[in-house]
């Protein structure tokens, strides 16, 4: 018997554990196959408010951005790697190679935790790392399923409110859509550590410095209109004329109908345009469009960090699950949406 299942053999005879699963992860979801790229894909950027009938009756919205996956983006290691975790239950890990979000295979919470308490989780990375042929150089680690966040279900019957808002203030659904799937898609009473509330998880100050009410006595951050109206003029007024500002400033090309340039501006969002300055400076010159996107997301500078990094990772791999999601229901109107 190899080396490998002795180690888990210890861990399950310890603490009398079971492994839940172990299966390759070169793929994203496993219907992936059943979503072929149109044709009309091929040319501009297809954008459309798209709507579609569940069995049970119920309607949904959402906002199809085509090129998304005609730039290939869906085929990214880190978008396939979010895509797993976004969908994966709490109690199961994904293994997977820090440097390049590689997925080796799912293993159970427990038994992950009965190695490390037995002080074999070291070694079974270094039979992970002969068993799936890792670089030596790269590192292997575990991580945690978060579907239980990503509550795709609970915050779909409020995507079409917040596309018609953020459509009437001026602003992209795409944001829209974006922050309400990352941010709190399973509650809107969440609240971070720092302070963010609501499902736009506006802070305090920035609440109060768009007119919202937020004392002991009443917090309008509860109130989904008016949250949705202070982040729109949040992206409107600084984080997309910051994510402008610090492409000119240091020499990158600036369209802002683009995907990567909309992804820059959520990365002001969730980390500030400050911190999000220091990345984009620390940047090689000669990178633009979708790959500026890609080097941000090996970038540390600063405070802009891991969680940081992957903002845009996971705002992309949530759209790509709220779409498959929706497109297994049965498909009722869709409105081309021509705006930047």
């Amino acid at each position: 018997m190899n080396s490998l299942s002795n180690t888990i053999r210890t861990a399950l005879s310890a603490l009398s554990l079971s492994l839940v699963m172990a299966v390759s992860c070169n793929s994203a979801s496993s219907s992936e196959s059943d979503l072929a790229k149109s044709p009309t894909d091929q040319g501009t950027c297809i954008r459309e408010i798209c709507t579609v009938r569940k069995s049970d009756g119920a309607k949904i919205c959402y906002f199809k951005v085509g090129c998304i996956r005609k730039d290939g983006w869906d085929t990214l290691p880190e978008i396939k790697f979010w895509r797993r975790i976004v969908t994966l239950s709490k109690d199961s890990v994904l293994a997977n190679v820090i440097e390049n979000r590689r997925g080796l295979a799912v293993y159970s919470k427990k038994m992950i935790d009965s190695l490390e308490l037995i002080g074999r989780l070291s070694h079974f990375r270094d039979e992970l790392a002969i068993k799936f042929r890792v670089d030596s150089n790269n590192h292997i680690r575990f991580t945690s399923g978060r579907s239980h966040f990503y509550r795709f279900d609970k915050i779909a019957g409020k995507m079409e409110r917040g596309i018609t808002l953020f459509d009437s203030f001026g602003v992209d659904p795409f944001y829209a859509q974006s922050v309400l799937l990352i941010e709190s898609p399973g509650s809107d009473r969440q609240k971070s550590t720092a302070g963010a509330y609501g499902n736009f998880q506006l802070m305090p100050f920035v609440a109060r410095q768009y007119g919202l009410r937020v004392d002991r006595y009443l917090d309008e951050r509860e109130n989904f209109d008016r949250s949705a109206y202070a982040a729109a003029r949040l992206i409107k007024e600084i984080c997309i004329p910051y994510a402008r500002k610090w492409c000119e400033t240091y020499g990158f090309e600036v369209d802002e109908s683009a995907v990567w340039f909309k992804l820059l501006a959520l990365h002001n969002y969730n980390a500030g345009a400050g911190t999000v300055k220091s990345a984009v400076a620390a940047l090689p010159g000669h990178v633009k469009g979708n790959d500026l996107i890609k080097t941000l997301w090996k970038t540390s500078a600063g405070y802009f960090r891991s969680e940081a990094q992957n903002y845009s990772q996971l705002a992309l791999a949530c759209y790509l699950e709220f779409e498959q999601q929706n497109m297994l229901h049965t498909e009722e109107n869709k409105v081309p949406y021509s705006k930047n």
